[in-house]
């Protein structure tokens, strides 16, 4: 189901993630909303504070798809494997969901607007940007750009594996994260895993039709695949 939903998409061009789109409402609800809060509070505005909690009503009920969202790029682009920022986000996620649903309730019967609430929007606040700070850490991570001298076909192939690829291998060592490290990968004599000669037309196969758990590629373009290749063989 969740194949057939990424691939219809895909033959309408559409080939990126859809979650990281989607957590631009819940996110920017939450922090419009806690500037509403932050004014009302320091101003002592009761028209403002009600503006804050539509924003925070809004997030909750934005939250929910965009929670799901991500639980199907998580199955898809990462194979349900539990890396560490995966399991974060998943605490997070449900963190939020719960501090959302506590303060738009409390905020309905407090009869006013409180201290509690102002911290409630403040938590939910924190929670958003750990989030985030966490899903940048799973697409980007912290390793630094090649080296300089990595120009062309290459540098565009550095930044595709960053999106697609960075969160399973890893490129300075050949110990396993999730899949093997691809460190030196094109000076072997077989891919791991697969155990087929290592070529360019074996790594254009692989990427089509992978062995074990790694999901599919074949909404890269031929240019995106040679971009690819070439990054994989300054490594």
């Amino acid at each position: 189901m969740i194949e057939s939903i990424y691939q219809l998409l895909a033959k309408i061009g559409y080939t990126h993630p859809l979650h990281p789109p989607a957590t631009h409402l819940p996110a920017g609800l939450i922090i419009g909303g806690f500037l509403f809060a932050l004014v009302a509070w320091i101003f002592n505005r009761k028209n403002v504070a009600q503006s804050a909690r539509h924003c925070f009503i809004l997030a909750l009920i934005m939250a929910i798809p965009t929670v799901l969202l991500g639980l199907m790029d998580w199955q898809q682009r990462f194979g349900g494997a539990y890396l560490f920022e995966i399991k974060v986000k998943l605490v997070l996620a449900g963190v939020l969901l719960f501090l959302l649903l506590v303060a738009v309730v409390y905020s309905a019967f407090a009869g006013g607007f409180t201290k509690t609430v102002m911290t409630l929007y403040a938590l939910c606040l924190l929670t958003v940007i750990g989030l985030g700070y966490f899903g940048g850490e799973l697409v980007y991570g912290t390793r630094e750009p090649a080296a300089e001298e990595t120009k062309g076909l290459a540098a565009t192939g550095e930044q595709l594996f960053k999106q697609n690829c960075s969160a399973c291998h890893l490129t300075d060592s050949t110990a396993t994260k999730v899949g093997p490290g691809l460190k030196g990968i094109f000076t072997q004599s077989k891919f791991p895993v697969s155990g087929r000669p290592v070529s360019d037309d074996n790594f254009r196969q692989i990427l089509k039709t992978p062995v074990s758990k790694m999901p599919p590629f074949g909404h890269l373009s031929e240019e995106q695949v040679n971009a690819l290749l070439n990054y994989l063989k300054t490594l």
